[in-house]
């Protein structure tokens, strides 16, 4: 077993479990499926393969909210090739926000997934293919290890430093993949069966929510320097 870290950050982030037709929706986390496709499109996988998205949508998942973000408000229009207008939207992003995901497997999958995050065959989005990442998503790789949200307890604080400085007693939540039984058990209707255009469909899966203590010692931010923040963009 192993478990792969990434860091979602970017100017705007969308991972939709419910929002249909006119509206897009946002959940305030990343969503499983979300983070299933990307690592699906970085592997060049099929949409139409079911059989190895199964095997991606087997690791177990957990997600912390290092900078939730600010939710947006886009009023869509748009129009056909021939001018005939389609009809309105609201689609709603988090812009500015960071989040810790860690997924965790089998030591071969998960180093396949990790080497083709590295040169992926398609393009990196988070959510949507209108919002490329600040970072690249590809974090570190935690050999023998098998439970991600442990994993995710231990790790740094992943926010910009100026959102450190702001906010220097923000309480990171994490949300993991649960047994059906626990009490504090909630289902997501995130997890990724079938991507097949057309004919998408997710199963229902059970997330646990804990809030972490405050981020403190050696990883808090030094001295501010607004120009750090252009660091996030490189």
């Amino acid at each position: 077993m192993s478990v792969l870290v990434l860091v979602l950050a970017g100017p705007m982030q969308s991972w939709g479990s419910s929002g249909r037709h006119s509206l897009r929706d946002t959940d305030p986390h990343p969503t499983k499926s979300g983070v299933i496709g990307m690592l699906a499109s970085a592997t060049g996988l099929a949409r139409t393969d079911t059989t190895a998205l199964a095997e991606l949508a087997a690791l177990t998942y957990a997600v912390r909210t290092d900078q939730p973000g600010t939710r947006i408000r886009d009023f869509h229009t748009t129009h056909t090739r021939a001018g005939k207008a389609m009809p309105l939207s609201d689609r709603y992003y988090l812009a500015d926000a960071v989040f810790t995901a860690a997924l965790a497997g089998p030591a071969p999958l998960i180093d396949r997934v990790h080497q083709a995050l590295l040169n992926p065959a398609h393009p990196p989005f988070l959510g949507r293919r209108s919002c490329p990442p600040a970072r690249h998503p590809a974090h570190s790789i935690h050999p023998e290890a098998t439970d991600p949200a442990a994993v995710l307890e231990t790790l740094p604080w992943q926010a910009a430093n100026w959102y450190q400085h702001q906010h220097p007693r923000h309480r990171m939540t994490l949300h993991h993949d649960t047994d059906q039984a626990n009490p504090a058990a909630r289902l997501h209707p995130d997890h990724p069966a079938d991507f097949t255009p057309g004919h998408r469909r997710h199963h229902t899966r059970p997330v646990a929510t804990r809030t972490l203590p405050p981020a403190t010692g050696p990883d808090r931010p030094g001295p501010l320097d607004f120009f750090d923040a252009l660091d996030d963009f490189a």
